[in-house]
């Protein structure tokens, strides 16, 4: 009796212990870079003033909602950009920190996006399989 106890007791911990998610809230970012083919073609580094945010909201079990914000200015006399995108992803935990995001959108759905989920950051890198670029954003966990 006290073995099948046991078992119950490891096999349900085991359920829900290993239920990972991503944080919820809203994010500063910290740093942003495209590549291509291994080079850097564009960062934070290289421009005169950008800022970033990243809201994240639980939909579901497995889909969350991310809110990106973006405001950036090239140069000091160049023209402001800035943007904001929604979008929903299906969340797959590869390990404690590591996993995948798949976009719930059509046009996106065979594009996959790779996360490393640390204490005090939060990245994320995708490939734009139209243009081959890799994106990787980087932001705060406070």
């Amino acid at each position: 009796m006290r073995l099948i106890f046991f078992l119950i007791l490891i096999i349900s911990t085991n359920l829900f212990a290993g239920e990972r998610e991503l944080p919820v809230g809203t994010f500063p970012g910290h740093t942003f870079s495209l590549e291509k083919n291994g080079a850097t073609i564009f960062s934070n580094k290289e421009v005169h003033y950008q800022s970033s945010t990243l809201q994240i909201r639980k939909i579901s079990r497995h889909i969350n909602e991310f809110t990106v914000a973006v405001y950036l200015q090239e140069t000091p006399v160049s023209k402001a950009l800035s943007d904001t995108r929604v979008d929903r992803y299906t969340v797959i935990w590869k390990s404690e920190a590591l996993g995948t995001l798949i976009n719930e959108k059509k046009q996106y759905d065979k594009e996959r996006s790779e996360f490393l989920l640390l204490p005090t950051n939060f990245a994320i890198k995708s490939l734009v399989s139209a243009s081959g670029v890799v994106e990787t954003q980087t932001y705060k966990i406070e």
